[in-house]
């Protein structure tokens, strides 16, 4: 840290920064004394020996001689009356000897001599030789001139230019709360962390900072945009690497969360992070969403997952903190001296900082989009609060063309689509429409929302944030548009899927009434995709996998025409290959259907069956036990004993030769990824009754599956001993302290300097 860009840092990150580091200096503790501008206190030691104040002026832009002229004429009555026994100046302005011995003689006999007065240079040698102090106040850590070039200038650091966008944002805006502290806690001890909060709660910009801390420590950060399998393309072994997977499940709950296996995978690679130096995982996810998909993945309530959740929460961003964010974004906004002053007001900032729906998000976004209309902010601000769908619905049902909204409307459809897709989409459209659907009116439209409401990264649509495709949904949900032709210009299965689950929220209603009236186009729509021939592994997309979410949809919208559909396309024997996983799932969707006959759903699970056994025929045959009783197991679920009983000898025969290979294997260090597969190998022997046919070898793997748990326990205790976080621990907090601090914050966005 060769230095600090100290104009980074807001009035106030600079006064607590001063009173952390002359408390050091002076050997006395300072406390911010933020009774009003008109006091002229900003730090303050009393003692008996008499009173030191510290004045900060954070003026990075001014020159010496402003600097020098405002102190005289502003400060120096207002010291004569308080009269301290020291009075000690630190400001960002660089202070010359001319310069200090003015200062010095204008403020005798408070100023005891130019060792009071510490300009630019003075503060940041001060610093340097406390880089732990530094560490402590993470945005002056991030204003160090050599983490800002690692962080926001180095692109073999940053893989994205999202990241640099973003990165480059939120670190002027970021104010660190206990949300933060926890996350960045657990990362430091278990280099994985998942965070979780409700919308706009700031998961992303945290998860950004904790990568700007890593990437500042000699880390790489690479996003990762479609799945974790993206992880072990990007990993290379003896490089410090951070990969940071923003709204890992999905943006909203449409978005599948999984590819198929993939929540194995993912489990699979945080224990192989959690185990690896060097490396580092974050992830956030909104609350709900997580818990939708936890009930559809076990491995999500793992306690490798659960142990490294953490959550922010709203009471996280305590008042103070809320002021400091409001604060840095106005400070930061592109409004005009005017227009900020207006948060100053103490009618005003409290209203904003205190109410029910505050979240940054809402904050940030009503700054960007208001301030280029030369309206009131702050009354916007306080609308948008009381309404969180104002904010986008003023913007989409009133001022957007009707080629932009439609454009809007057709991208919800695919969430995110490539220019070309899109385009042609919105041309048929508009074409059902009777409207112009050229290509000039489409780059027009798409010209209107770049930015604001999409963004275009190469070559790719998207939304500029959730909140946003949330808003466009319920604008469809409402009836505000004409589903009709919408419907004609889905082109693509991804558009089908996403208005079919749009219609399956708790909040889709109208979607789903409109769906179900007219069900025979939409029946016909999807009776023409094409589902997969096959599937290449078991975590792709199959038939079976299509012909099961056909049947979901036929349930939704009572179809009985495409419950036939999908019973015509089932119709044993099978002709294609497939993973029986899908099958066994498909299988279970017949059953469930109460569009499907029983005996029906019947005859196909006892096919999957008998299809299943002569698989595992195979694979106990070629001496695969691990394959066999992954095969197995899906036959248990058979009520018939007639087809599991023909291959259990077999299978038996299959475990004994694994258990006499791993009973021969030398001893080694224990890992707990061994742990399953051996269990599962004991359990089925002791279910057979075989463990006494090799009982020595039984009993050398036995002991070594006991160490694996004894061992996984300890992990496990280790972890919650070392990471427990008291949350249920009242705060105690001197509300009216906050308020006074906050006041004094929200006043300088007044000064006219």
């Amino acid at each position: 840290m060769d230095s600090f860009e100290l104009g980074r840092l807001t009035d106030h990150d600079f006064e607590v920064v001063c009173r952390d580091l002359f408390s050091d200096v002076l050997g006395i503790p300072l406390e911010i004394f933020p009774r009003g501008r008109d006091r002229g206190i900003d730090l303050r030691h009393a003692a008996p020996a008499g009173t030191t104040i510290v004045q900060c002026k954070h003026w990075p832009r001014a020159t010496q001689k402003t600097l020098i002229g405002r102190l005289i004429k502003d400060e120096l009555p207002k010291v004569r009356a308080l009269a301290p026994d020291r009075y000690i100046v630190a400001t960002t302005v660089g202070l010359t000897v001319d310069g200090k011995e003015e200062l010095r003689d204008a403020f005798a006999p408070h100023v005891h001599s130019t060792g009071d007065l510490y300009g630019l240079d003075e503060i940041v040698a001060e610093l340097l030789l406390r880089p732990n102090l530094v560490r402590r106040h993470f945005r002056l850590w991030l204003s160090s001139t050599a983490v800002l070039q690692t962080v926001l200038n180095q692109d073999q650091y940053l893989r994205s230019s999202w990241l640099q966008k973003r990165l480059r944002q939120v670190a002027d805006t970021f104010v660190p709360h206990e949300g933060f502290e926890r996350a960045k806690q657990l990362l430091d001890t278990q280099q994985v962390c998942v965070i979780v909060g409700i919308p706009g709660v700031g998961k992303t910009t945290v998860a950004l900072m904790l990568a700007a801390w890593l990437v500042g420590n000699g880390y790489e950060v690479h996003e990762i945009s479609q799945d974790v399998d993206e992880i072990g393309t990007l990993w290379r072994d003896g490089t410090r690497q951070v990969f940071l997977y923003d709204d890992f499940l999905g943006r909203t709950t449409l978005d599948a969360p999984f590819n198929k296996n993939e929540d194995n995978r993912l489990q699979s690679v945080i224990r192989e992070i959690q185990e690896t130096p060097g490396k580092a995982l974050v992830m956030t996810t909104r609350d709900y969403i997580l818990e939708h998909a936890r009930l559809r993945h076990d491995r999500l309530t793992a306690q490798d997952v659960s142990d490294a959740i953490s959550v922010i929460q709203l009471t996280d961003l305590s008042l103070r903190v809320r002021g400091q964010i409001l604060y840095n974004h106005v400070h930061h906004s592109p409004l005009t001296q005017e227009m900020k002053r207006r948060f100053a007001d103490p009618e005003v900032w409290p209203m904003v900082i205190e109410h029910r729906n505050f979240n940054p998000r809402l904050v940030e976004e009503t700054l960007r989009l208001s301030a280029r209309k030369g309206q009131d902010v702050a009354a916007a601000m306080l609308e948008n609060l009381d309404n969180p769908r104002r904010v986008w619905e003023r913007i989409v049902e009133n001022e957007l063309t009707d080629e932009a909204v439609h454009l809007l409307e057709v991208l919800f459809t695919f969430g995110s689509a490539g220019l070309d897709s899109l385009e042609a989409s919105w041309q048929i459209y508009r074409k059902e429409m009777d409207q112009s659907a050229d290509g000039r009116t489409f780059r027009r439209a798409l010209q209107v929302l770049d930015g604001t409401m999409v963004s275009v990264e190469r070559g790719q649509v998207a939304f500029h944030n959730p909140s946003i495709e949330d808003y466009v949904r319920f604008h469809l949900d409402a009836g505000r548009t004409r589903l009709a032709d919408l419907l004609k210009a889905l082109i693509y299965e991804e558009q089908v899927h996403r208005l079919i689950d749009a219609a399956d929220l708790a909040d889709g209603a109208g979607i789903l009434a409109w769906l179900r009236e007219h069900e025979s186009a939409v029946a016909a729509i999807i009776m023409e995709l094409e589902g997969p021939e096959t599937s290449l592994s078991d975590e792709d997309e199959s038939q079976s996998t299509h012909l099961q979410w056909v049947l979901e949809t036929a349930g939704l919208l009572n179809s009985s025409t495409l419950a036939a559909y999908v019973m015509s396309e089932t119709l044993p024997p099978f002709t294609y290959y497939e993973y029986f996983s899908h099958l066994e799932s498909l299988a279970d969707s017949l059953s469930a259907s109460r569009l499907v006959p029983e005996e029906y759903a019947e005859r196909f699970r006892k096919k999957v069956a008998e299809s299943i056994r002569s698989e595992v025929e195979i694979s106990v045959e070629a001496g695969d036990w691990y394959q066999s009783i992954a095969l197995y197991e899906w036959l248990r679920q058979t009520p018939s004993r007639a087809i599991r009983e023909p291959v259990t000898e077999g299978l038996v025969q299959c475990a004994l030769k694994e258990l006499r290979r791993l009973a021969a294997l030398p001893e080694r260090e224990p890992h707990v990824r061994d742990l399953e597969p051996w269990k599962e190998l004991v359990d089925f022997l002791t279910e057979h009754g075989a463990k006494d046919e090799l009982p020595e070898e039984f009993a050398t793997v036995y002991s070594r599956v006991e160490r694996l748990i004894a061992l996984q326990e300890a992990e496990r205790s280790e972890r919650i001993q070392t990471h427990q976080v008291q949350q249920d621990q009242p705060k105690r907090t001197n509300a009216t302290r906050d308020h006074a601090v906050v006041a004094a914050l929200m006043r300088k966005l007044d000064d006219t300097q």
